[in-house]
């Protein structure tokens, strides 16, 4: 007779706050760290630290002034 493995039940999808994603992403920017693992020490997919770390760095539209610029030669 084979072995047969039961789920009974299902296991919920683990939702981050957005300070343990930063936290998470900072760990990731530290020289020397890895993604996939800090990825396995947070139990979280790395598709979801590159997903937090592009949201978190990206500023979108910023308005310049840079002064000085219009000067006559």
């Amino acid at each position: 007779m084979a072995r047969m493995e039961l789920i009974t039940r299902t296991e919920r999808r683990r939702r981050w706050s957005e300070g343990e994603k930063r936290r998470i992403v900072a760990e990731v920017g530290v020289p020397g760290a890895v993604v996939s693992e800090v990825a396995r020490r947070h139990q979280v997919a790395e598709s979801c630290i590159y997903a937090w770390r592009r949201r978190f760095d990206d500023p979108g539209l910023v308005p310049v002034l840079i002064a000085g610029t219009c000067q006559r030669l």
